[in-house]
């Protein structure tokens, strides 16, 4: 199960030796060339020099890229109230558990709970799912007055009745890069070549896999741990909702034509480049969610495919009782620094377009939905394609 091994391997402690780079090499030799996946495990979450461990990662401004929690606050508390909405629709259970998996430094799960501060959800389970203990140290830090527990992977969570939630999470899952070939898919492997790393194909081709052929040479990326990861929390949630926000598209246009390089992309310092491959550890490694596939693994242990739209229309509808709240006021700094964070998240040639947010559901009722889908399209229909 690589969710789960992958969380027990980065739990458990490490001696330093050689640098990083050199430790690739020297289990591509021990090995043989390694998956993709298994590099971009070893550059992003090495315990020692994996890029989510070191200081080197950073957002906003100043950092390597914005995420919806760099704008501000105003994100999480959007966030509160769709939470708030999900108990209500689940009968207001008394045993409500919220669930935050990808928490990075904890921002978004500290702007949530303010914004949950005097409502009915404010004595909450909080749970957060992170394998990475230098992320826990910051997380605790950051939330020190807060009631929240830590595990390491979705398969130890334990019995809730509640949401999971996530933000660019999927983006960050290890995926292995697989070309089309002769009407087939194989796998680009990782090898050793000097000090440099290159690709080279798997001469064996992929069995079984839903994907439709491309013409020669068509990259794309395939994660293999999100369907793991699905399954840790349908097996753990015994009734409730799994929100999550990410950048990406449905399958159909993941596999469009102009997409045949794939949608890998590198970024340092706001920089892209598209070679992962050098400086591991020192850059973040993602590519855009198939939205199409999520649905499909998602279906696969048992949860229901609830809701499917893109950031813009999800804000526009998740925000009305905050933008009500505002009506007839005087204009504050405060409420007008929330306007302009509010601003930037709806844009729609910017984060209202580029980020998609998804809701599946188990044992939950079906004629009630969380109002930021009030404006969404039929989500099977969006997504039914590859």
């Amino acid at each position: 199960m690589f969710v789960k091994a992958l969380a027990d391997k980065l739990t458990s402690t490490s001696v330093r030796s050689q640098n990083l780079s050199n430790r690739i090499h020297d289990e591509i030799a021990a090995t043989g060339p390694m998956r993709f996946s298994r590099f971009m495990e070893l550059a992003l979450y090495d315990s020692l020099e994996g890029y989510y461990v070191s200081d080197r990662l950073k957002v906003g401004r100043e950092g390597d890229f914005f995420t919806n929690v760099s704008v501000g606050p105003v994100f999480g508390e959007i966030l509160a109230g769709q939470f708030l909405e999900m108990w209500s629709i689940l009968g207001e259970p008394n045993d409500f558990t919220i669930v935050e998996q990808g928490a990075n430094d904890g921002q978004l799960a500290r702007d949530v709970i303010m914004a949950l501060a005097g409502t009915p959800l404010e004595s909450a389970r909080w749970i957060i799912v992170e394998p990475l203990e230098s992320l826990r140290v910051k997380q605790s830090h950051l939330l020190a007055n807060a009631h929240v527990c830590w595990v390491s992977s979705s398969y130890y969570l334990p019995p809730f009745c509640g949401v999971h939630f996530s933000n660019e999470l999927f983006d960050a899952l290890p995926f292995d890069i697989i070309e089309a070939h002769d009407g087939k898919w194989r796998e680009l492997l990782v090898g050793s070549q000097g000090e440099d790393f290159v690709f080279c194909p798997n001469p064996n081709f992929i069995v079984g896999t839903p994907l439709p052929p491309r013409p020669d040479g068509f990259l794309t990326e395939c994660r293999q741990g999100q369907k793991e990861l699905f399954q840790g929390v349908s097996s753990a949630m015994q009734k409730g909702f799994l929100l999550a926000i990410d950048y990406g598209m449905p399958g159909e246009d993941f596999l469009a034509d102009h997409r045949s390089k794939g949608t890998l992309a590198c970024y340092s310092k706001h920089r892209r480049d598209e070679n992962p491959l050098t400086h591991p550890g020192q850059k973040d490694i993602t590519a855009h969610v198939d939205f199409s596939s999520l649905a499909r693994d998602a279906s696969a242990v048992g949860m229901s495919l609830s809701g499917f739209t893109d950031q813009h229309h999800f804000l526009v509808g998740a925000a009305t009782n905050l933008l009500q709240s505002m009506d007839g006021k005087k204009p504050s700094p405060v409420m007008l620094k929330k306007l302009r964070s509010l601003r930037m998240l709806l844009h729609p040639e910017t984060m209202g377009a580029q980020f998609k947010v998804i809701l599946f559901s188990k044992d939950a009722p079906e004629s009630k939905q969380p109002s930021g889908f009030l404006h969404a399209k039929d989500p099977g229909y969006l997504l039914e394609n590859p």
